[in-house]
């Protein structure tokens, strides 16, 4: 940190920010004194005050909606163990000489309000156990597989259409009119059970098939079942996949992604003619509820119609917010915040929510398809992977299951088992998600979970393995979500991904959803 490059400020940022809100929240003394040095540093490089404002300002509000993650209920510890990972990627990034400055600097903007907090003194005293360890040898860079996903530029599709009869006819809201609600209501339901019924039809296929098998291409191309929660398939013709990550109650960025990807046209061509029209697959990541204003009756229920019409063509995986517990007679939601259950609690029959605590239950959490991962978070805690996992069929494992619907990744080599243990929700390390993907014998995982601002991102390339999160939610102008919502900042983004021949790639697309937020194309607005 003694010349201010664009780098170098920008860690600084980031560090001093992150030792700031380790306590919670950004003291005024503790802000006056990250700005005093980044004054100072910007003497040093006049060039560099143009950015750092702006950097500023981005990486204060990137830390500070740490605060705002949904955790499971009860669960504390999430916020201020993810800021220590975070620190500790800033810390290692920086040469031996920088890291002394940081430690003078971290203990300065902790005693900088007059009194060092617990999480404060924690995280210096591990800091300054990193930096007073030896060097690590360095890790040999494996050559690349020859089946690894191909990323491709950025793609804008153009919408095919702006309604489709199959969705148009579900965007309402229920009826305040109990005459009318009632048929509404029991629309839903036959759904929800409909869909239960698809995936215990396709269990049947497919049951403990997975037991024994170490790596997909044990299993024969054609291959296309669901052992448990796990979906599986090994294509043995063009395929294509249409994924999208995190929709959150975002109705118009679902019907805008369906209708720009032609998903209804294609799936229903390869169904009634297999042979002449590649197959096609709509792979939802999970987190369709909370956040924005069309939940379970947006998002929700046009997942769960499209499944029922193209039973073989829609992967749905269940996500962190897909998570109800019964507490008495009330069916409540185990993350927070929640809002898509307190929406509707007062105006749904109970048995609709309980419906809906079975279907998550019975919901997918897994798909893998060829040598990539489709998750809805991540891998599991290192000593879970230890204990438990023998081989694909462990995927199944219900521990296991939960993990990797709560995990993010993080710029470190590996993330101390102590502060996976902390809380529910947790991190690993590129060398962590390295060593899960050999074992279960897959080169890329595509996961949502975490909102990014371009919408897709690669976290990890690793040489042998690679990392992507998808975010499907958001929108500037997107009227789904409301004006305070922090997902306005993101462009709502999908993915195709195509397979043939042996060899697969991909490439992004944003959502065109400003056509869906009005009354025109959206009968959620009238």
């Amino acid at each position: 940190m003694q010349a201010a490059s664009e780098t170098s400020v920008v860690a600084a940022i980031d560090l001093l920010l992150t030792i700031g809100y380790i306590d919670g929240q950004l003291h005024p003394e503790e802000q006056a004194l990250i700005r005093r040095y980044l004054d100072h540093l910007i003497k040093m490089t006049p060039e560099a005050g143009a950015y750092v404002d702006l950097t500023y300002a981005r990486l204060s509000s990137e830390i500070a909606a740490l605060a705002a993650e949904v955790t499971a209920d009860g669960d504390q510890a999430y916020v201020a163990t993810r800021l220590k990972v975070r620190a500790v990627s800033v810390f290692r990034s920086f040469t031996p000489a920088d890291q002394q400055v940081a430690l003078e600097l971290m203990t300065a903007v902790a005693q900088a309000d007059g009194t060092i907090a617990p999480h404060e003194r924690e995280l210096h005293e591990e800091l300054l156990a990193y930096f007073n360890a030896p060097p690590s040898l360095p890790v040999a860079e494996l050559e690349k597989p020859g089946a690894m996903l191909r990323i491709d530029p950025l793609q804008q599709l153009s919408l095919s259409a702006t309604s489709h009869p199959s969705l148009d006819a579900l965007e309402h809201d229920y009826s305040p009119d109990p005459a009318l609600a009632a048929p509404q209501f029991a629309s839903d339901h036959q759904l929800i059970y409909q869909t239960i019924s698809i995936w215990e039809q396709q269990r049947a296929l497919g049951n403990g098939r997975l037991l024994g098998v170490t790596a997909i291409d044990q299993l024969a191309p054609g291959t296309r079942w669901l052992d448990g929660h796990v979906h599986v398939m090994r294509p043995n013709q063009p395929t294509e996949l249409v994924v999208l990550g995190d929709l959150h109650g975002c109705y118009g960025c679902l019907k805008a992604a369906v209708l720009q990807s032609s998903f209804i046209e294609k799936a229903t061509a390869h169904r009634d003619d297999p042979a002449n029209h590649p197959d096609v697959k709509l792979v939802f990541l999970g987190d369709y509820l909370d956040r924005g204003k069309y939940s379970f009756e947006g998002v929700l229920r046009g997942a769960l119609q499209l499944q029922g019409m193209f039973p073989e063509h829609v992967i749905m995986l269940r996500g962190n917010h897909e998570y109800l517990v019964r507490v008495g007679e009330q069916i409540v939601s185990a993350v927070q915040p929640a809002e898509a259950v307190p929406a509707i609690a007062d105006r749904v029959p109970p048995g609709i929510l309980d419906a809906y605590r079975h279907l998550f239950e019975h919901m997918p959490t897994s798909f893998v398809f060829e040598r990539t991962l489709f998750v809805h978070a991540g891998v599991p805690r290192d000593e879970t992977l230890a204990e438990r996992y023998r081989d694909l069929s462990s995927l199944d494992d219900p521990v296991i299951r939960f993990e990797m619907m709560w995990s993010d990744p993080e710029q470190i080599d590996t993330v101390p088992l102590e502060l996976q243990r902390s809380s529910t929700r947790f991190s690993f390390g590129r060398d962590q998600f390295r060593a899960f993907m050999e074992r279960i014998g897959c080169y890329a995982m595509v996961r949502g979970h975490e909102q990014v601002e371009d919408g897709f991102v690669t976290n990890f390339d690793t040489g042998r393995a690679q990392l992507h999160t998808l975010f499907s939610a958001g929108g500037e102008y997107n009227d789904d979500l409301p004006l305070d919502s922090r997902y306005r900042g993101v462009v709502p983004t999908a993915l195709t991904v195509r397979w043939a021949d042996g060899v697969a790639s991909a490439f992004a697309w944003p959502i065109d959803y400003l056509p869906f937020a009005s009354a025109a194309n959206n009968g959620f607005y009238r």
